[in-house]
């Protein structure tokens, strides 16, 4: 990847993240203006409720797709939780492969054992007939 490349990819994340702002903004205005107009005609507030939840969940969305969760520590949320639990599952797998290969080794000693024991008996079988 050359400098071009670089600049260009550090260029269109900036460009998203600042669409996200522009979409935070407009939906803090109209949220506002529609809670505002809502109050002042004395109407229930419904309308503002189910636009704020339905709108939020773009606007989360959104928040999603720029940002990821590398700014949600402070919920618990650990930046960095995919690359844990690849590492957890990428263990457990080679444990799982290591028991997998001794079972097998052990199956296949018993096996020549099994085999030896025959072999062993064989002889004594053909005497007493």
């Amino acid at each position: 990847m050359n400098d071009q490349d670089i600049y260009k990819k550090a260029a269109k994340r900036v460009k998203a993240k600042k669409s996200f702002f522009y979409h935070l903004i407009s939906y803090v205005f109209i949220l506002t203006m529609l809670y505002a107009i809502l109050y002042f005609e004395n109407e229930t507030k419904l309308p503002v409720i189910i636009v704020g939840l339905a709108w939020g969940i773009g606007v989360a969305s959104h928040y999603f797709g720029v940002f990821g969760t590398e700014h949600l520590d402070f919920l618990g949320v650990d930046s960095n939780w995919e690359e844990e639990e690849l590492q957890r599952e990428y263990e457990k797998l080679e444990r799982k492969k290591m028991l997998q290969e001794r079972s097998e080794e052990g199956l296949l000693n018993e096996a020549e054992r099994l085999e030896l024991r025959q072999i062993e008996k064989r002889p004594l079988d053909d005497d007493f007939v």
